[in-house]
């Protein structure tokens, strides 16, 4: 019987290269690959793909309004610090805790990384996320969502960054503006990166950036796939840790893969429900409590059926 063709789209990670070069190939599939900048839209707006790395965010919010796709415990983007939050001086601001009741820029609301800021924020310091106006660019990958009331657009063609030095916002997420004049660090790289990781410390939460998700036609054809799928990704993420080791100049990311390898002493890619599980969990309470869910969702309605013993 010949193997099972599949499209799939994922990033040019390190741990992924052997199932990108071919070295590694789940067992029954063929899988072409598609070259795409980001198949966040392409997959929950379109499911372009058969299987794709999504953000973590989107897949949930996606899951939730009934998107007919599935998770499969294939993880990535681990990434435990905050992302620094820039503010104008003019502002008034002074601690984290004023940026209730201020308009805050973000590129939009359901980004992951503005998510675990936000989440961060709060458990640093008591930032509530419903009392700070959000103000963003871009829509929700998810076309189905809708913002909550406290987010609102900015004007077409705007940029945060500019807004934010003529004082139109009072402080932002993930810009790009340099903190001279004005501007300045309310959370710097420094102190984000102390706050999140006291954050994984004392919660155990691993934050979870990207998850690999299936189409949920293939998987009531060919249920067994999402094993398949597990299997090879599993298979090329131990193959690019043991070749890190022996790596002379690594790059960004295998320094990032370093550095979390010793945060989380051990595997620094953890995949499976079973090892994952209080993490998912704890991203599931986030979401709720920043409204980009209705309702809290269990671990298991989230991931294919025969990958929940994983």
């Amino acid at each position: 019987m010949a193997d099972l063709p599949l499209t799939i789209a994922i990033f040019k990670h390190g741990q992924w290269d052997s199932v990108r070069d071919g070295s590694v190939t789940p067992t029954g599939i063929r899988l072409e690959h598609a070259d795409v900048g980001s198949p966040y839209r392409p997959m929950v707006r379109e499911l372009a793909f058969d299987v794709a790395e999504i953000a973590l965010t989107t897949y949930i919010c996606a899951k939730s309004l009934g998107v007919p796709i599935t998770g499969i415990p294939i993880f990535s983007n681990r990434d435990v610090t905050m992302t620094p939050v820039l503010y104008n001086v003019r502002s008034g601001i002074k601690k984290p805790k004023d940026l209730e009741g201020r308009r805050v820029g973000l590129r939009s609301y359901t980004v992951t990384n503005n998510t675990q800021c936000r989440g961060l924020l709060s458990y640093a310091f008591g930032v509530d996320s419903s009392k700070v106006t959000w103000v963003v660019t871009d829509d929700a990958h998810v076309a189905q969502y809708k913002d909550p009331q406290n987010v609102e657009y900015a004007p077409e063609g705007s940029s945060l960054d500019e807004m934010l030095v003529k004082g139109e916002i009072d402080a932002g997420i993930q810009l790009r503006v340099e903190p001279q004049g004005d501007i300045g660090y309310l959370v710097s790289e420094e102190e984000g990166d102390e706050i999140g990781l006291r954050y994984h410390r004392e919660t155990g939460v691993y934050p979870i950036g990207h998850v690999m998700t299936i189409k949920d036609d293939v998987l009531k054809k060919q249920p067994w796939v999402a094993k398949a799928m597990y299997d090879a990704f599993v298979a090329s993420k131990d193959r690019y840790l043991a070749e890190l080791k022996g790596v002379e100049h690594p790059s960004k990311r295998d320094r990032q893969t370093l550095r979390n390898q010793e945060i989380v002493d051990g595997d620094p890619f953890p995949m499976g429900l079973k090892l994952n599980r209080h993490s998912l969990e704890g991203r599931v309470r986030m979401y709720v409590e920043q409204r980009i869910i209705a309702a809290p969702m269990t671990v298991d309605s989230l991931f294919a059926a025969e990958t929940l013993n994983l």
